[in-house]
């Protein structure tokens, strides 16, 4: 299988922003750090105002070479396989990294997935290859990238951090099926970053190391949110994933047709019949990326992210709390102490179509408390980015 590189520098406030096409499809690279220009010997083997030639030696040559590679190797690299790039790229930055994601031909279709499996793993062999990153976080589900990188960690004695998400913890039958090989390379890796306390003790018991690591901030910072439209927009983050309500969302949106409900993710995945029988007030965004994405949440009057899932943390949460907009969250345990300004429901219609009068009635006021939401937020991540700034450069 031959894979092919494709790297468009660009030059934006002395950063390094480089896209990548590798086997089958189209990763990404982002790379907040600056890269130092290598310095170089110019060597003259004719003769100049009677100067003696010097012959370049092949030790030169290497020598030369080797320095420019280390001056441009990141210092730590995020992998991840998902169509959902925004954390590795965030964390990474935030790190004075790069992030690479993976997603090839956006395939969904089960039967192919092995396929997409199977070509992300070789553009992760040539981009470790090429790269020589110094650290490596890695995301997990799936497993794969996490064994890929560890191979590599293994051969360069660099730190493997591994970045396990609730749903890598047994959720589901793939997950339950390599549990043993999630353990044992979470007993090789540096640490395992998770979201709440209780996947840390569980980490722990598999004799590894674990760090609650949650969302760096964006790099977009958006506009104060803008008095309540006349026809409210909520915004419901969602992929179409097995835990998320979306259906009851469906429902509560016919019970506020005041509003507009719009609901995120490929459209691949939702059911069909859900989509036809939803009501005029809900609108199927598709899945959402980069401008788009964040136009769509500094748009929202509110946004809404619910999961049944009572270990997940949403990353859509913290987005909310970082554009300082109104937020309705799942009443769960991980969720609630981690957004103490956010209208909690449950995750049946009735609750959720009161949570969105809520976000209407109180909308000014919840407004007012987004900045402290944000500060809260932000503190909680200073301590977290101090701890992985420790683990990479160990």
């Amino acid at each position: 299988m031959t894979a092919t590189w494709e790297l468009h520098g660009a030059a934006r406030a002395g950063t390094n922003s480089n896209s990548l096409a590798l086997a089958g499809g189209t990763g990404s690279i982002t790379s907040s750090e600056t890269t130092p220009r290598a310095h170089v010997t110019q060597r003259v083997d004719g003769r100049s105002n009677g100067a003696t030639p010097r012959r370049v030696s092949r030790d030169d040559e290497r020598r030369d070479k080797e320095q420019s590679a280390a001056l441009t190797r990141p210092k730590v690299s995020f992998i991840a396989w998902a169509e959902d790039s925004g954390r590795a790229h965030e964390v990474a930055a935030a790190l004075g990294g790069e992030a690479c994601t993976f997603y090839q031909l956006r395939i969904v279709w089960k039967p192919l997935v092995p396929l997409r499996y199977l070509l992300s793993a070789v553009s992760t062999c040539i981009y470790l290859i090429s790269r020589r990153p110094r650290a490596v976080i890695v995301t997990n589900p799936p497993i794969f990238p996490g064994l890929i990188a560890l191979l590599y960690c293994i051969a360069t004695k660099a730190p493997l951090l591994l970045d396990s998400h609730p749903s890598a913890f047994g959720g589901g039958p793939v997950a339950k099926h390599v549990a043993g090989v999630h353990a044992w390379l979470a007993r090789r890796a540096a640490t395992t970053m998770v979201a709440v306390p209780e996947l840390a003790k569980i980490v722990t018991a598999w004799g590894g190391r674990a760090d609650i690591v949650h969302e760096a901030p964006p790099a977009h910072r958006t506009a104060p949110a803008s008095p309540l439209s006349s026809r409210p927009r909520i915004v419901y983050i969602g992929r179409f994933a097995g835990d998320e309500p979306t259906a009851e969302v469906v429902e509560a949106a016919r019970l506020v047709p005041e509003t507009d409900v719009l609901i995120t993710g490929d459209v691949r995945k939702c059911p069909a019949l859900l989509r036809k029988s939803a009501p005029a007030n809900v609108i199927f965004t598709g899945f959402l990326e980069g401008h788009d994405y964040n136009r769509a949440l500094e748009q929202a009057d509110a946004i809404m992210v619910l999961t049944r899932h009572p270990l997940a943390v949403n990353r859509g949460a913290y987005e909310a709390v970082y554009f300082e907009r109104p937020l309705i969250i799942s009443d769960l345990p991980a969720m609630t102490p981690l957004f103490p300004y956010a209208i909690s429901v449950s995750n049946d219609s009735a609750s959720i179509a009161r949570g969105i009068q809520s976000a209407i009635e109180l909308h000014p006021e919840l407004v007012s408390a987004c900045p402290q939401a944000r500060a809260l937020q932000e503190q909680r991540w200073q301590h977290q980015l101090d701890r992985l700034r420790e683990l990479v450069s160990c």
